[in-house]
């Protein structure tokens, strides 16, 4: 997992990483292991006494992490490149048995690995992510730290900014006129709420109509937005709107906006097109339809921290498989807008619908 300011070490050959014979893993990243579980329980045995020190050991800590985890990601990219699948299958299952345990620690990574609400990703974590604001102490403060500095949660924070942005753009040339905003897989409802407190979105015609088919997330973000007669909270299967033959027996409304920012993480291919098909005719004409999606695998450098202690997986789409999802929806090439989270991570899709 990757955070700023740390600089990843150069790549290495296989012929360059000595080999043990203790279940194929490398000996680069059993020694990085040792010394990490060595200094770790240092570390640890330091801030059991003196708790709210963590910050002298971060950056340090940050360090010995990111090195385990690229050490993981070379491991993993030369041998898939190789075909040996079944070498990363290996240390991944040796990992999950004897290694992730003491990743385990603090209150994101538990979370995650728990999953309480049933899914990776859910709307507690995710406005955790937002709000960027550890409370524990001690060695357990210094995983909560490393995660929110993670390349990919640095991603969801900008993405939340980015969207606010484009709405707020979509919103100031238009206007003229009342507008119905869908907000698909609605989650928190963070930027809603940051958006209804700003000057531009003061006008009483702007309706949000937030989708979400887990009601503990509805009632999350209904208790953060309180009493606001702007926003409707509808519970929904994003499952049975994709396959609909008729969307509007689901959601009977069309909206000038509909915008959905991790949902299609985790969605596969077939269900995205449906989706995005579906969609497309609850749309106003000349009304906007805005998705997220991450991008290709190694763009984020947190992937096998999230996956391999995490257990939170993702679907990764490289840029042409991401804008082909809205081609075999019924869209042109020239009718998307791409733009891009500023670390890369993050892909985005505007498409105006001309037709009503």
């Amino acid at each position: 997992m990757g955070t700023d300011g740390v600089k990843p070490r150069k790549a290495q050959k296989v012929s360059d990483i000595p080999q043990i014979n203790i279940s194929g893993i490398k000996a680069s990243l059993r020694t990085r292991i040792k010394f990490y579980k060595k200094r770790a329980k240092e570390i640890e045995g330091y801030l059991s006494k003196h708790p709210d020190e963590w910050g002298k050991f971060q950056s340090e800590f940050n360090a010995e992490i990111n090195g385990i985890f690229y050490d993981i990601m070379i491991f993993e990219k030369i041998n898939l490149s190789k075909g040996y699948d079944h070498k990363v299958e290996k240390l991944k299952s040796l990992f999950e048995k004897h290694l992730r345990n003491i990743f385990l620690r603090g209150v994101y990574f538990n979370w995650s690995f728990r999953k309480p609400y049933g899914y990776s990703g859910d709307f507690k974590i995710i406005d955790d992510i937002y709000s960027n604001s550890p409370s524990t102490t001690g060695f357990d403060r210094l995983f909560d730290n490393y995660l929110q500095m993670s390349a990919i949660c640095v991603a969801v924070r900008n993405r939340k900014k980015d969207f606010k942005k484009l709405i707020s753009d979509f919103v100031r040339t238009h206007s003229e006129k009342s507008l119905k905003i869908m907000s698909l897989g609605c989650g928190p409802c963070r930027e809603v709420k940051e958006l209804l407190t700003s000057d531009s979105f003061q006008r009483k015609d702007i309706l949000f109509y937030c989708y979400d088919q887990d009601i503990n997330a509805l009632n999350y973000a209904s208790k953060l937005l309180g009493s606001s007669r702007r926003v409707k909270f509808i519970k929904e299967n994003v499952i049975k709107l994709a396959v609909a033959e008729n969307p509007f027996a689901v959601v009977n409304e069309k909206y000038d906006l509909i915008y959905s920012t991790g949902l299609f993480d985790y969605l596969d291919y077939k269900i995205s097109v449906r989706l995005i098909k579906n969609l497309r005719s609850l749309i106003k004409k000349n009304g906007v339809l805005l998705v997220s999606n991450v991008r290709d695998k190694y763009s984020n450098p947190s992937v096998h921290c999230m996956e391999w202690v995490g257990d939170w997986h993702l679907i990764y789409r490289n840029d042409n498989n991401f804008q082909q999802i809205f081609i075999d929806a019924g869209f042109h090439l020239s009718d998307l807008k791409i733009f891009y989270e500023q670390q890369g991570i993050m892909q985005y899709v505007m498409v105006q619908c001309s037709k009503a």
